[in-house]
């Protein structure tokens, strides 16, 4: 009470007039209560706070004629949410709800589209992408050779640099470690406009041959491996085998690109001179002052057709400019986003619905009291403009719940993202509200509340205001029609909500838990690089492979152990081209191509990949021996659908011929375009790399082993790190991390719609139960039995329902196609689907129809008929 007090006494400047509210509330208080008190206290001070102030007797300015209407517009507005509380709570809320999806949308959108990269002027860093023949990507798609061309005729840019992605084991007082890097040209952290924090950046003297040995490292590693140290300048570690120096140290939160911790100069031996027929590059450039991008499109384009003009190998090949946050954009995250936001909309619509229909119903309840004011009168444009004013108002209101939603589901959003996933998503750590989230919530709040206020505005002030009073305030069936329609329109575009989200965790699980070919279980994975400076030949590579099976098979718990050059779920990818004996191609220039994996004797066994005919991997499969493959389902049925591929050859330009000697079953290597794809599998020994990965089997828990197996791999090598150690579920889960993103944000839109849809069936069902009380209490009095009742009420429900139902099934299987889309091919258009969650929106509709048909039933008939 004292703090009500204070606040009147605050805003009450005249002595007597707080003095008498005071002390008519007071005098109310023993009957009414404390909470009573309270919410007069502030109803009475917030109207006190937003009348026109002036000084007694002086005359307003014609200017503030504006002003005083608006302000008594908000004072009456006010009073009339606060005798409504509950309802004013309820529409808040459930706005709320629909503003902070989208706000949490938007705030992906703006940080992960728009404005990824905290850059001084980003729109003025260009990324420059060669088209032509097989370019099918904006990055990594120019020859290094065009570009040193491009670096020395270009005019309309500066500071044009490449980059190139680049993995590098770094060995600090005996502490491998593997590192995620990129080698780069001098001035790309000056396009970037960024300098280091300590020491310098790289100069064109950086990328000579043999005086390449220095490295930039991240603001992150500098604190986690270095301690802050401010002489690692100037250090030298070992990086890929040799010797380096330290020369600078990035700024904080700097890590371009995609999660960088370590780059070096990009430089070519003489020997091996860059190339212009392989593209692998990404260039940038910083436009020059008084440029745009049309300037340098002109000028790169007439480079490249010089260019063309003079090698064979560029001709066909063009330049295309694009703004850097465009150019790098992963070509997924727009139609994920896209996705997202399309159903926070929906999610919005339907709240807007839902709480139309509500002022619908508190306009009718108030259509006396309209009339009364129109024949006393006052004009519909003022009867429109309250109304709208109080729609604001409800609007507004709803903001700071928005907001807090919005943060809740970011933070959540964020926090979720496994560490070695996020710092490759540009704008990810920056997700949160900030003034633009604020101000797009205010702005979508304002529109909304145009759009949910404007219909039950409109119908207050239509209508003949005799008739009206001659009513007595009972709804017309006309305005009954129009509630109804609204609720059938919200159960039927929350269907094909609920039926994307249900496809969507349908796939999801589909690809977690179901058949991958393979058995996941009891699968321990991690990567390594053997470097060429370690390991310069082939027979160094297998010796490292014996020693490294040699040291874990031992280790109690392991069952068995391989290595694979590419291993399930990993990302990567090695593919060949091939020449059937006996099947030429159609176009010899055109081989076909089919993934390649390179396997030691066991790998089968052990990852459970069944061999359906012939024979496996030996350790008679040897360098020296002939070459045999084993190839999977898909390869036999593509290349040999009539015969039968055992001891039949074929042969890559690389490798020259094979003889097939075993046929395996097809598995899931990559949810997202590597499923039973071609494949053809090579004794590691016929085929070495030094980039693979260990898998071993254990019959305990996988990440048990990671410890004894890290110990034994250091005693192999100890410069030799290894990294992404984790269970074959966890590759996999991590592997469709976006997927698992994208069908939880749609699963919660979907329970959100389900949700306002109810609540609207259930506002519409209580509100027509309250409007036909006398009429239920008449049937009651007349002998209907509580079940009829209950049938009469329920019905309603059950009508509505099933009639939004029908129309959210006949939208749900025309979008079906574009929803599969949207969730990367991996829904199905089983019928069960949709019957199955149109089931599920059936009966939450009319369980949230049985609470208002219960309370009919209990009607007592001589009071409903006494009321009357």
């Amino acid at each position: 009470m004292k703090f009500a007090d204070w606040l009147l006494a605050r805003a009450l400047k005249n002595d007597a007039e707080r003095d008498m509210v005071l002390g008519d509330l007071q005098e109310e208080l023993p009957r009414r209560g404390r909470v009573w008190y309270a919410r007069q206290a502030l109803s009475i001070a917030a109207h006190a706070l937003v009348r026109p102030r002036g000084l007694p007797g002086e005359p307003h300015r014609s200017g503030d004629f504006f002003m005083r209407i608006l302000l008594r517009d908000v004072k009456y507005a006010w009073r009339s949410l606060m005798k409504r509380p509950l309802l004013t709570l309820t529409v808040a809320g459930t706005l709320g709800l629909g503003l902070g999806a989208n706000a949490a949308i938007f705030n992906l959108i703006d940080r992960l589209v728009l404005r990824p990269y905290p850059l001084d002027d980003p729109d003025r860093v260009l990324l420059f992408a060669e088209t032509g023949p097989g370019a099918q990507y904006k990055k990594d798609e120019v020859a290094p050779a065009n570009f040193y061309d491009w670096r020395a005729a270009a005019t309309t840019t500066e500071f044009i640099s490449a980059y190139s992605y680049w993995d590098a084991n770094l060995v600090d007082r005996n502490d491998p470690e593997r590192l995620q890097g990129y080698q780069i040209t001098a001035g790309l952290f000056e396009a970037l406009s960024v300098k280091p924090a300590l020491g310098r950046s790289f100069v064109r003297d950086d990328e000579t041959f043999g005086r390449n040995n220095v490295v930039i490292i991240s603001d992150v590693l500098w604190k986690r491996r270095f301690d802050r140290d401010p002489a690692v300048i100037g250090r030298r570690v070992i990086v890929d085998g040799g010797p380096s120096e330290i020369v600078g140290v990035m700024p904080p939160r700097f890590n371009f690109p995609e999660g960088s911790d370590i780059w070096a100069p990009l430089s070519f031996d003489p020997k091996t001179p860059p190339s212009r027929t392989v593209r692998y590059v990404t260039a940038i450039a910083r436009l020059k002052a008084g440029r745009t991008i049309a300037d340098a499109q002109a000028e790169m384009s007439l480079i490249a057709a010089r260019l063309a003009r003079g090698y064979p190998e560029d001709r066909g090949f063009g330049v295309r400019a694009y703004t850097l946050t465009r150019g790098m954009l992963d070509e997924g995250t727009g139609p994920m986003l896209s996705l997202w936001q399309a159903s926070a909309f929906i999610v919005l619509l339907i709240a807007c619905a839902n709480i139309a229909n509500l002022l619908l119903a508190r306009a009718a309840e108030r259509r006396r009291e309209t009339a009364v004011r129109l024949a006393l009168g006052a004009g519909r444009g003022d009867i429109l403009r309250e109304l709208l004013t109080e729609s604001t108002l409800l609007a507004l209101a709803a903001v700071p719940g928005a907001i807090a939603f919005a943060w809740l589901s970011l933070y959540a959003i964020r926090v979720s993202m496994p560490a070695n996933i996020l710092r490759f998503v540009p704008g990810f750590e920056s997700l949160g509200p900030d003034l633009r989230l604020v101000s797009f919530t205010i702005a979508l709040a304002l529109l909304t509340a145009l759009i949910f206020g404007l219909l039950p505005a409109l119908r207050a002030g239509a209508g003949a205001v005799a008739e009206t009073l001659k009513e007595g305030g009972r709804t017309s069936s006309g305005r009954q029609l129009l509630r109804r329609s609204i609720v059938i329109a919200e159960i039927a575009i929350a269907l094909p909500l609920l039926v994307t989200a249900g496809l969507g965790v349908l796939g999801t699980r589909q690809f977690l838990s179901g058949p991958q070919g393979y058995d996941p279980d009891g699968l321990l994975t991690m990567k390594l690089v053997l470097q060429s400076r370690a390991y310069p030949d082939p027979a160094s590579l297998r010796l490292f492979v014996d020693k490294t099976i040699a040291a874990v098979q031992p280790i109690a718990g392991v069952e068995n152990v391989s290595i694979i050059n590419n291993m399930p779920s990993s990302g990567g990818n090695a593919s060949r081209r091939i020449d059937i004996d006996g099947h030429p191609a159609p176009d010899p220039k055109n081989l076909p191509v089919v993934d390649l994996r390179a396997v030691t004797p066991g790998y089968f066994s052990m990852v459970k990949i069944p061999i359906m005919r012939g024979r496996d991997f030996t350790t008679a499969d040897r360098e020296d021996t002939a070459p045999v493959a084993i190839v999977s389902e898909s390869m036999a049925r593509k290349f040999w659908p009539n015969d039968d591929p055992i001891g039949r050859r074929f042969r890559t330009p690389a490798e020259g011929p094979m003889t097939v000697v075993g046929i395996c079953g097809d598995i899931i290597h990559d949810w997202f375009n590597r499923r039973n794809t071609p494949t053809m599998y090579r004794p590691y020994r016929q085929l070495p790399t030094g980039n693979f990965a260990i898998m071993m089997r254990t019959p305990g828990d996988p990440s048990s082993l990671a410890a004894p197996v890290r110990r034994a791999l250091l005693g192999v090598d100890p410069t030799q790190p290894v990294f992404e150690v984790m269970t074959m579920r966890r590759a996999l889960h991590e592997r469709t991390i976006g997927l698992q993103y994208l069908v939880a944000v749609m699963t919660v839109f979907a329970g959100i719609a389900l949700v306002l849809a109810s609540v609207g069936l259930y506002a519409l069902i209580s509100y027509l139960v309250a409007q036909r009380r006398h009429e239920i209490g008449l049937r009651i009095a007349l002998g209907a039995s509580r079940a009829q009742v209950l049938q009469l009420t329920i019905g309603q429900a059950f009508r509505l329902t099933i009639a939004g139902t029908a129309i959210g099934l006949v939208l749900a299987i025309a979008l079906s196609r574009l929803i599969q889309a949207g969730l990367i091919g991996v829904g199905s258009s089983d019928a069960r689907v949709f019957v199955a969650f149109a089931g599920v929106l059936i009966a939450t509709a009319l369980l949230a129809g049985y609470v208002p048909a219960r309370r009919a039933a209990a009607i007592d008939p001589m009071a409903a008929l006494r009321t009357e």
